[in-house]
C-alpha cells in the first residue's frame, strides 16, 4: 500500500493569543465592575446566613442579590457604561448603609 513518498508537511494551526469577548472591546474597568457586582452578590448571600433576624432580612437581601446578579450579567455582557456603574455604586451604597447587613457582615 504505502508509497515511499515523503510525509506531507502540515501547517500548524494559528490560534489567536486571546479571544476577544463577545460584545466588543471591554476594558479592565468593566471586568472589575462585573467582579465587584459578583462580590457584592456573594456578600449579600453570606449575610443571609448570619442575619440576626433571618425571616425579616431574607426578603430584603434577596432583592439586593437579584439586582447585583443582574448588574453583573449586564456588565459582563455589555461592558461598563456610566449608567451601569452608577447603578452598581447605588446598590453597593444601599446595602452597605443597611444596619441589618452591617450586623450580619460583622458575624461572617
Amino acid at each position: 500500500m504505502g508509497g515511499g513518498g515523503a510525509p506531507v508537511a502540515r501547517t500548524p494551526e494559528r490560534r489567536p493569543a486571546a479571544i476577544a469577548p463577545a460584545g466588543g472591546g471591554r476594558t479592565g474597568a468593566s471586568v472589575f465592575s462585573a467582579e465587584r457586582a459578583r462580590a457584592l452578590q456573594d456578600a449579600i448571600q453570606r449575610s443571609k446566613l448570619t442575619a440576626a433576624d433571618p425571616w425579616g432580612y431574607t426578603s430584603k437581601a434577596r432583592k439586593w442579590e437579584t439586582r447585583a446578579r443582574e448588574l453583573a450579567e449586564r456588565l459582563a455582557r455589555d461592558g461598563e457604561s456610566a449608567s451601569l456603574r452608577q447603578a452598581l455604586d447605588a446598590l453597593s451604597a444601599e446595602v452597605e448603609r443597611d444596619r441589618d447587613f452591617q450586623e450580619a457582615r460583622r458575624l461572617f
